[in-house]
């Protein structure tokens, strides 16, 4: 941060942080309030909604380009200021920072090969439709593991269960406004004290196995049976099973 100049910034609410198009040297972290980014070139939606312990602005710092888009009060907001010259020094700090930073850039670059890859298959689609008009692909057959799972996770204090059909992976945490990271058993209404990491641990079904893998930069652990299980190591689910994430306690039923 430059000498001198106060690294935080209090924005009252309505009022821009920054627009787009606007040069941009700084990116900012949100200690209190919430704030909306929005394309004002596309009709002005929010493409997200930031809250406490989120950022934004990153990117004109990483790549020296325009704002592109443009970030709002919703309420009123205590930003941390972060120039391009402190950048190196924040990430060598705080590990959580660069890790969001790579998970967000990594599912954009996801979400533009999956764009292209839809885009070759639409064409590859229409050659085949040209080719053979009264053939149709069959449609793909699902693995016996994403076909059913034999176990469910359940939340005693709300009764809420989560079944694991329609897929292999199951993500566990609390949606993710900066990476467009949606979990697919989302935690996040039934965690009040706040202590779930946005991408807690993941869940795969595989060769007839419930694993549970906690994911990298959570912060308050993962818990089988109340032993807290190493990152990135499997542990293999049975029914009875006790979970915990974070402060979240989950049963494994049949």
């Amino acid at each position: 941060m430059s000498a001198g100049k106060d690294p935080f910034l209090q924005v009252a609410a309505g009022a821009p942080v920054f627009r787009e198009g606007e040069a941009g040297t700084e990116m900012y972290i949100i200690e209190t309030g919430t704030v909306d980014i929005l394309r004002e070139t596309r009709g002005g939606e929010p493409l997200a909604t930031l809250e406490a312990g989120d950022f934004f602005g990153e990117m004109a710092v990483l790549e020296d380009q325009p704002r592109f888009a443009t970030a709002i009060a919703r309420t009123p907001v205590r930003l941390l200021r972060i120039d391009r010259a402190a950048f190196g020094d924040v990430l060598s700090q705080n590990v959580e920072i660069a890790i969001r930073i790579m998970r967000k850039l990594t599912a954009r670059l996801r979400r533009a090969e999956q764009r292209a890859s839809e885009a070759h298959g639409a064409l590859d689609e229409f050659r085949r439709r040209l080719a053979a008009r009264s053939e149709s692909p069959p449609p793909p057959t699902p693995s016996a593991a994403a076909r059913a799972a034999p176990l469910r996770l359940h939340h005693a204090g709300s009764g809420q269960q989560f079944a694991l059909h329609g897929g292999t992976e199951f993500l566990v945490g609390r949606p993710d406004p900066v990476t467009g990271i949606n979990p697919e058993i989302n935690l996040g209404p039934l965690d009040l004290s706040r202590s779930l990491s946005r991408r807690h641990a993941k869940i795969v079904l595989a060769d007839g196995q419930v694993l549970l893998r906690e994911d990298v930069g959570t912060t308050n652990g993962t818990f089988v049976n109340g032993v807290r299980i190493r990152t990135g190591e499997p542990v293999t689910l049975k029914a009875g099973d006790k979970l915990k994430f974070g402060s979240v306690e989950i049963d494994v039923v049949a």
